[in-house]
């Protein structure tokens, strides 16, 4: 059972986020790609990610002082707060891929290592940020590329106020993704779409990985009781960072709260999170599109898991029984509190019947969920 806790479902309407200048080249190829695959796909969902929703600021930063930029330990301190989350949610839960902040996801990446620091300790002027990892994503011109990446992001943090709030944005100035290395491609539909747009699949890859790298992210504090928050992106002044879920109240750390797309065929990987003694996973899941998913959660192995996901074409059965295994239906929330043997684990999303509880037939609409994974001590009754 549940402990205490108040948790809300998102009602707002979408909002546009701030204007960014147009990439081209490999952005725009490859955008024409996923746009093939959300005329045939998403686009029954209406291929839009809401970008707004009720706070859902956990963190305190700088208690009872006021939003003010000119206030130079504020400033130092929000930075930090930008480059730990920055790094927590590439590390602690793989980051969601999308090409722009208004599309679908169409992947994630598992950093291995990132190390993020101010390169000017007085004006905080400049943010390096050092990244490597692995990851896969998904277009229905390509099929699922995985890949490995190290890189560098050089980013620019500009401090606006409004109606109170401070909005830090961290804008990209360089995103370096050189070292960069296709694993494994559900190869004759990638051969295919790099002939008609003349990109080999690296550059298909890499135009991936640089478009959501090139997003940004954005730390939020509202008040002077410093509720602080942070997204992946640029949010508009006035706008709050996407949660499906508001938690008005629980006494469990929120590990996700989010929402991930999944074409016919594919699986989605959430984590990897680690679970101490005494300790359950608590999920809170909603699904649209078509009627049924399998979910589990499964046993990290190193890592190992999601490695297999990168590097071997088609999805991937579990290597044994996993401790926990359900049928999400839409229209039907899921709200289940998992206890689990101490050790690091995956909540898999298995939109292709690998689970096999649910045997999708041809033609199944793609499958969106909405989700909240929270960690604490297990209830009892």
């Amino acid at each position: 059972m549940f402990r205490s806790a108040t948790i809300r479902t998102s009602k707002r309407p979408p909002t546009a986020g701030p204007t960014r200048p147009r990439r081209r080249g490999a952005k725009r190829a490859l955008a024409l790609l996923f746009t093939l695959g959300c005329g045939a796909g998403l686009a029954l969902l209406g291929c839009q990610v809401d970008t707004k929703t009720g706070k859902g600021a956990a963190t305190i930063v700088g208690k009872g002082v006021v939003n003010d930029p000119k206030n130079t330990s504020l400033r130092f301190e929000m930075i930090e707060f930008g480059l730990h989350e920055f790094c927590h949610q590439l590390l602690a839960t793989g980051a969601p891929l999308r090409l722009d902040d208004d599309q679908p996801v169409i992947g994630r990446f598992f950093a291995d290592s990132c190390e993020a620091r101010s390169i000017d300790a007085t004006s905080h002027n400049t943010i390096m940020a050092q990244f490597g990892g692995r990851g896969y994503a998904w277009t229905l011109g390509t099929g699922r590329l995985g890949f490995r990446a190290r890189g560098l992001l050089e980013l620019k943090p500009d401090f606006r106020v409004y109606e109170g709030a401070m909005y830090v944005y961290f804008r990209p100035a360089k995103v370096d993704t050189s070292d960069f290395e296709v694993l494994m491609t559900e190869r004759k539909l990638a051969e295919a779409a790099a002939t008609t747009l003349g990109l080999d699949e690296r550059e298909l890859g890499k135009a991936i990985i640089d478009a959501q790298l090139g997003r940004g992210f954005t730390a939020v504090r509202y008040d002077a009781d410093g509720h602080t928050d942070f997204a992946i992106g640029l949010i508009a002044r006035g706008d709050t960072p996407f949660r499906p879920f508001e938690v008005v109240s629980s006494s469990r750390e929120t590990i996700a709260n989010g929402r991930t797309e999944l074409f016919l065929d594919q699986q989605d990987y959430l984590g990897r999170v680690h679970v101490s003694r005494g300790e359950s996973l608590a999920l809170t899941l909603t699904l649209d599109g078509t009627e049924e998913l399998d979910v589990a959660v499964v046993p990290a192995e190193g890592g190992l898991t999601v490695q297999r996901y990168v590097e071997n074409s088609g999805p991937q059965r579990p290597p044994g029984n996993p401790p926990f295994r359900a049928l999400l239906a839409r229209g039907a929330p899921l709200r289940a509190e998992v206890p689990l043997d101490p050790g690091d684990y995956y909540v898999v999303f298995d939109h292709s019947g690998a689970f096999g509880s649910v045997s999708p037939r041809p033609g199944d609409l793609p499958a969106r969920v909405d989700y909240l994974v929270q960690l604490g001590e297990h209830s009892t009754r």
